[in-house]
C-alpha cells in the first residue's frame, strides 16, 4: 500500500521555449514511496517536467512543493537541485576517468572514512556491480554506466530519485541486469521516484501510477491497470499497447479490444468474428496471428501454434472487453 503522504508536487506547472509551449498546467503529486511513471512520446514535456521537478529549471507558471512546502524559483539559487530530489540524466554525468569506486563514493566524499567505505560496498554489491567496481566509467557498457549513475545518487539516500529514461539504449539483457538491480534498491531504499519513459511496457511493469503526456497536456493519469484497460482516448489506447479496432461502432464511438482478449472458437455460431489467418509471427513465448475478412484486420495471440496462414477461423470476446472511446 503506497503511503499517501505528499513528497513533491506539481501544481499548475506551464512551461514555453520561445513559442514552443512545452507544458501546460500541469498537476503532478508523488507520494512517499511511490513509484510514479510519466509516459509520452518523444517531445510530449516529460524531461522538461522532470527538471522542473528536480530544481534544474524554473516553469513560467506553477509552483513546486517538497513536503507541503513551496520552493523557491531556481533562479534565485547559487546552486540549482534540491538537496533531498537526485535527478539522473540520460548521460549519467560520470567521471569518465574515476572507477566506478570512487564515482560512488564522491557522494560521500564529506563522511567519515569507515562508513564510506562500507556504505560504497554495500551500494556497489546492491547495484550489481562488483565486478566492475575498480574500471574506470568511461569503460563501462551503458548499463553498468546507469546502475553506478543511481548507486551514486542514492548514496546519501534521498527522499525523491528522478530518471530520465532509464532504459534507453540498452539492449535487452542490460535492460533485464538494471531492472532487477533497480527493483532490489527500491525494496532496500523505498525512496520514492518519477521516471519518465517513452516505453509503455517500462512504464506498466515499474509504475505504481502513470501520468501520461501528449504535446504537454496531461491527457490521464491512474493505475498501469486503469491506464491499460481503460484509456480515455486512442492516444493513451495505442500508446499503451496493441489494440484492434472494430468497423462496429456503439453509440457514435469507436471500439477497440486488445489481441489478448480475443479468444479462439470452434463454432461459428458462437463466434463474434470470423476470418482467415494472413500471418503467423513468433514472439519466444507466443504466436501473434494476423487475420482479416473483407473490413477488418484484426490480430489475436496463441500459447501453442495449431493455425496455418490461410485458414479460416472464428473469435470470439467478452463485451466487457470491448472499449469504446
Amino acid at each position: 500500500m503506497v503511503a499517501e503522504k505528499s513528497v513533491l508536487k506539481a501544481e499548475a506547472v506551464s512551461k514555453s521555449f520561445g513559442d514552443n509551449l512545452v507544458l501546460s498546467g500541469i498537476d503532478l503529486e508523488l507520494h512517499a514511496g511511490e513509484w510514479l511513471g510519466i509516459l509520452g512520446e518523444s517531445g510530449s514535456g516529460k524531461s522538461t517536467l522532470l527538471r522542473i521537478m528536480g530544481r534544474f529549471l524554473d516553469a513560467e507558471q506553477g509552483n513546486i512543493f517538497f513536503k507541503g512546502n513551496k520552493l523557491k524559483p531556481v533562479g534565485g539559487e547559487l546552486i540549482p537541485g534540491h538537496p533531498s530530489i537526485r535527478l539522473i540524466h540520460q548521460e549519467f554525468e560520470l567521471f569518465p576517468n574515476q572507477t566506478v569506486e570512487e564515482n560512488i563514493a564522491y557522494s560521500l566524499r564529506f563522511y567519515e572514512v569507515q562508513y564510506r567505505k562500507e556504505k560504497v560496498s554495500e551500494l556497489i554489491a546492491t547495484a550489481g556491480l562488483e565486478n566492475v567496481r575498480n574500471q574506470k566509467a568511461k569503460l563501462l557498457s551503458g548499463g553498468e554506466k546507469q546502475r553506478t549513475a543511481i548507486a551514486r545518487a542514492i548514496a546519501e539516500q534521498p527522499d525523491v530519485l528522478l530518471l530520465d529514461e532509464p532504459f534507453a539504449h540498452l539492449d535487452n539483457h542490460n535492460r533485464r541486469v538494471l531492472a532487477n538491480a533497480i527493483e532490489v534498491m527500491r525494496k532496500k531504499h523505498n525512496m520514492a521516484c518519477i521516471f519518465v519513459t517513452h516505453e509503455a511496457a517500462d512504464a506498466l511493469a515499474w509504475s505504481d501510477r502513470i501520468a501520461v503526456l501528449k504535446d504537454g497536456h496531461m491527457v490521464q493519469a491512474g493505475t498501469p491497470s486503469e491506464i491499460y484497460n481503460n484509456p480515455l482516448n486512442s492516444y493513451v489506447a495505442e500508446l499503451t499497447g496493441a489494440i484492434n479496432w472494430l468497423a462496429d461502432k456503439k453509440d457514435h464511438k469507436a471500439c477497440f479490444i486488445r489481441p489478448e482478449k480475443l479468444k479462439l472458437t470452434k463454432y461459428k455460431e458462437k463466434s463474434k468474428w470470423q476470418g482467415r489467418v494472413e500471418n503467423i509471427r513468433f514472439h519466444g513465448n507466443y504466436w501473434e496471428v494476423r487475420c482479416e475478412n473483407e473490413t477488418e484486420k484484426l490480430s489475436f495471440y496463441r500459447s501453442r501454434m495449431d493455425l496455418e496462414v490461410g485458414q479460416t477461423i472464428f473469435l470470439t470476446y467478452s463485451s466487457k472487453d470491448l472499449k469504446c472511446i
